[in-house]
């Protein structure tokens, strides 16, 4: 690995972080005024479409998990030369 693939690297992880820092910050506040309002309703059918909408945010957020994971992998190269 060159240096100048290291930095572009380097930024690269830096940008993914950022974002899913930023991503899973909103989605979290979005999953718990989700949250928030099914408890609030007593509406059934309500409550049920904002369960799904509930475990789409889980699924999100899980797939803001795996892009930080294999993030992560990407940087085992720069390990290898250090």
């Amino acid at each position: 690995m060159t240096k100048e693939e290291r930095a572009k690297l380097e930024h690269l992880v830096a940008k993914v972080f950022t974002l899913a820092y930023e991503l899973g910050t909103s989605t979290d506040e979005l999953s718990r005024e989700v949250r928030q309002l099914r408890f609030q309703t007593e509406d059934k059918d309500f409550q049920a479409a904002l369960i799904n909408l509930e475990h789409a945010f889980f699924m999100v957020a899980q797939s803001i998990n795996i892009l930080k994971e294999q993030t992560r992998n990407a940087t085992i190269p720069t390990k290898k030369l250090a």
